[in-house]
Order: C-alpha cells, then sequence, then structure tokens
C-alpha cells in the first residue's frame, strides 16, 4: 500500500451513561492510504459513525476517546485541544454528513457557507474567495454555479445541496475526506452521480476519501478496500475485490445475501436473524454469536481476534483461524 494519510491504532472510543459504559469503538485499527477510497460498511449502530467522529474530535459528552492512536499523516492528533482540532477540520480533514438539510445553516445562502471556509482557514479576499466558490461549484458539477451562490439551502434539490455539502469539504483541498452515509437520502441517478464525483475528486486531487455505508453495492462501485464493522470492532478488512471473492465472515456474507439479485426470483428476500445487541448486553464470547448461522460452542465463551487468512485480508472469526475453530 502507499503512503497513509490517516492510521487509527486500536482506538478505543466509550460513552460513560448512568447505566453503565458503551464500548461504541473497540480497539478499531485502520489504515487510509493516499489517494484511496476506504469504505466503512455495517448495519446502523455498529460504530462506524462513532469511529469518524472520534477521528474530527466531534464526539459529544457523555462519550470519549480512552485509548488508541489517530494519526494524521504521521501526526498523532488523539488529544489534541478542541481549538488546535478546528484549525485541522476543513484545511487538513472535512467531513460531509447524511443529511445536508441539517447540516446547512437555513438562513445564510450556501455560496456565503463555503465562503466561510475558506476566509477561515486562508488569507484572501471576500472577492477572491466568491470566486474560488464558483469554481468548486463547477468543479463538483452545481449547474449555473452564479446564481447558486445566491441560493438558500431549501431553494435547492436533496442532490444539489450534498453538492454544496462535498463542495464546502473540499474547497480547501484537504488530504482527507469522510463521507458519512452521503447518498443515503437521495434518489439512485443522484447516488450514482455523487459516488462517480467522489471517484473523480480522488484521481484529480488526489484526496483519500473514507466512505461510510451500509451499502455494499455502494462499495464494490467505488472503494479500493473495505472494513466490515459490528458493534464496534471490525469483523473483515480487505481490498474489495479480495472482499467479495473470498468472503469469510458470516456478518459478511449475510450482508452481501441480503443484497437484492435480477437474476434470482425469489419469494423472500434474505434477511440476517435478530438484531444488533445493545452494547450494554454484549454477549459473552464472540459479539456475533446470536445471529451467527455458523456459531459453534466455542463461539459462546470466547472473543476471536482477527486472523489474516491472506496477505491483507484479516477476519475476525475462528473459522478463519488456522485449522477451522
Amino acid at each position: 500500500m502507499s503512503e497513509n494519510v490517516l492510521e487509527i491504532k486500536h482506538l478505543k472510543t466509550q460513552f460513560f451513561t448512568r447505566k453503565g459504559v458503551l464500548p461504541a469503538v473497540d480497539d478499531v485499527s485502520i489504515e487510509i492510504p493516499a489517494g484511496k477510497i476506504v469504505g466503512i460498511v455495517g448495519e446502523s449502530g455498529c460504530g462506524k459513525s462513532m469511529t469518524a467522529m472520534s477521528v474530527m474530535g466531534l464526539l459529544r459528552h457523555p462519550g470519549r476517546v480512552v485509548s488508541g492512536e489517530i494519526l494524521l499523516c504521521g501526526r498523532d492528533i488523539t488529544h489534541l485541544k478542541p481549538r488546535e482540532l478546528a484549525k485541522l477540520r476543513g484545511k487538513e480533514m472535512s467531513m460531509i454528513f447524511q443529511e445536508p438539510m441539517t447540516s446547512l445553516n437555513p438562513v445564510t445562502t450556501v455560496g456565503k457557507q463555503v465562503e466561510e471556509t475558506i476566509l477561515l482557514h486562508e488569507s484572501c479576499s471576500r472577492e477572491e474567495a466568491k470566486k474560488r466558490v464558483i469554481q468548486i461549484f463547477n468543479e463538483v458539477g452545481i449547474p449555473e454555479a452564479e446564481k447558486r451562490f445566491d441560493s438558500y439551502p431549501h431553494q435547492l434539490s436533496g442532490g444539489l445541496r450534498q453538492r454544496v455539502m462535498i463542495a464546502m469539504a473540499m474547497v480547501c483541498r484537504p488530504k482527507l475526506l469522510i463521507a458519512d452515509e452521503p447518498t443515503t437520502a437521495l434518489d439512485v441517478t443522484i447516488e450514482a452521480q455523487i459516488l462517480e464525483l467522489f471517484k473523480r475528486l480522488r484521481d484529480e486531487t488526489g484526496t483519500s476519501i473514507i466512505l461510510i455505508t451500509h451499502n455494499m453495492g455502494v462499495v464494490a462501485e467505488v472503494c479500493d478496500y473495505v472494513y466490515v464493522m459490528y458493534t464496534g470492532q471490525v469483523m473483515e478488512q480487505a481490498e474489495t475485490f479480495e472482499l467479495f471473492a473470498n468472503t469469510c465472515h458470516p456478518y459478511t456474507k449475510g450482508l452481501l445475501r441480503s443484497i437484492p439479485k435480477l437474476s434470482e426470483k425469489v419469494d423472500r428476500l434474505y434477511t440476517i436473524r435478530g438484531v444488533v445487541p445493545n452494547l450494554l448486553h454484549l454477549p459473552e464470547g464472540c459479539n456475533f454469536c446470536t445471529r451467527c448461522d455458523e456459531c459453534q460452542k466455542r463461539c459462546l465463551k470466547e472473543q476471536p481476534e482477527l486472523y489474516e487468512v491472506k496477505e491483507g485480508h484479516k477476519v475476525r472469526c475462528f473459522l478463519c483461524e488456522k485449522g477451522g475453530a
């Protein structure tokens, strides 16, 4: 792999509540190479967004990073003060949230909001900043960019609002872009355009992208490498082609089986049985054992480690231990 823009090493993020401690991110290690799109996939509540919020320093009380390292371009940012992190956000790393309507200020034009990002991090005039905003609007495919500069969020479609969020995140050319479920609220046509835009930004600017999603189809479309998360842990990780060609973990298999196939006619779509367990009451053994179709006695009592089944391909399952379970 090429040089890493981001390295997360044994990260643990916990929420300290009256009912107990929730292990939202549990000993997670992730590498984001330069100029690559890396997918983090899993069901809701599996720790994807909490990992991203930990990296961005946006955790709210009672959550906090309790151990591990977050290295951005080799610099440990794990315990930086809020003011120091604020200087990095937007310039060195940016994040696109799932619902742009709640992320944009409803009483300020979208052009002014993107303009403020430039003025906050760089020394330039408002006139120069406006030119750059119009330029980035054109780059991300916003039609009539000069006219849209003066539009309010409610005057734009969902697809255009998401493009504004991407423009805001990319206008200072950060080394790392985190996209948290960026296409969930969009129709399939706009989704395809946004995904194509991510690939173009990666190729043209060299920006590394973390794409957080629950959609394995999106992962197959744009990602170079994939991490599958469940209950705050990485269950499987591999290059995208390898993951789809040689799926190992029962959870990853379940996610792939849940994708409808045009070539198959079935009366009922496949679903993984059960629900994601409460983080306060995780199983004694493997976190997935209560939902796993391949669960064995050992799985009920012991926590599996990440086993390397092939170079770059790791799986947290006893079935992948040398010699099997």
